[in-house]
């Protein structure tokens, strides 16, 4: 396209555009991680059918947070109705997707008048008058720490704004059966598929990742087939911004790097 580089590799100038590159859209921001991430402080129930789920913050992400989230902690109650699965950026390996995380979020998945699945996002409040009084509390007490420690600059932001930025929460396709998702940090991009009938709770794509919907399996597996390959990494690699350590931020980089949308006449 328009993008220009130094290079020491001679390559030839590219003038297609990629089919697929308006498709993929960037997951949401469940930030602070710490609201949103948690792990059981119980044993894994059978099922997750109207039940009051112990959790507590996972302590995972407790190493990559930064002030003044960092070593914010908190444990509580609530509905099963409000855990999700995601999957971080270092969750997402070639061809394989390595323990998704659990996430708690204030919203109800509803279905509209076209029989599709829609995300709708609440206040506590909200939640508290319709009865989930647990929810109620772990959200509430998200609210009033997100106010306590948001920056002069999100002043106007509330804890629901944030997490549904630019809607990236709840324009989310959760009628695809099939999910490309790919990571935007790193220094190649890894891609794998996420069938959502095989997963036991509903997935929401979360912002250090990209994803395709489609019902098309075969096409899902020959983007990831494409996207974990070496010859695009490579390519794109004098257009990456560069660290100590060289080229680094995927995001939508590997998408300037033309190949043709799946026709399954073509053998």
């Amino acid at each position: 396209g328009k993008s220009s580089a130094f290079s020491t590799r001679k390559i030839k100038a590219q003038s297609k555009v990629n089919p697929y590159k308006d498709q993929f859209k960037n997951g949401a921001t469940l930030y602070p991680r710490a609201f949103q991430f948690v792990e059981l402080t119980q044993d894994t129930p059978p099922d997750w059918e109207d039940r009051i789920i112990n959790i507590k913050t996972s302590d995972d992400i407790q190493a990559d947070a930064k002030a003044p989230w960092k070593g914010l902690s908190f444990t509580g109650k609530i509905e099963s109705n409000f855990i999700f699965r995601t999957a971080l950026a270092k969750s997402i390996l070639p061809f394989g997707l390595f323990e998704p995380d659990l996430v708690t979020l204030p919203i109800t998945i509803e279905t509209s008048s076209l029989n599709k699945k829609e995300i709708k996002v609440h206040y506590a409040k909200e939640l508290l008058e319709d009865g989930y009084r647990d929810a109620a509390k772990w959200f509430q007490n998200a609210e009033n720490i997100w106010d306590i420690h948001k920056t002069e600059k999100n002043k106007k932001v509330t804890f629901i704004d944030c997490i549904n930025w630019q809607q990236k929460l709840t324009k989310q396709n959760l009628d695809a059966q099939y999910l490309v998702l790919y990571n935007s940090f790193a220094k190649d991009a890894n891609a794998t598929i996420v069938e959502r009938k095989k997963l036991d709770l509903e997935f929401i794509v979360e912002n250090t990742t990209y994803v395709l919907y489609t019902n098309k399996k075969i096409e899902a597996y020959y983007l990831t087939a494409i996207l974990n390959s070496t010859t695009p990494n490579l390519m794109m690699k004098d257009f990456q911004a560069r660290g100590l350590f060289g080229a680094r931020h995927v995001h939508k980089k590997i998408l300037d790097i033309y190949y043709p949308k799946f026709d399954e006449k073509d053998s």
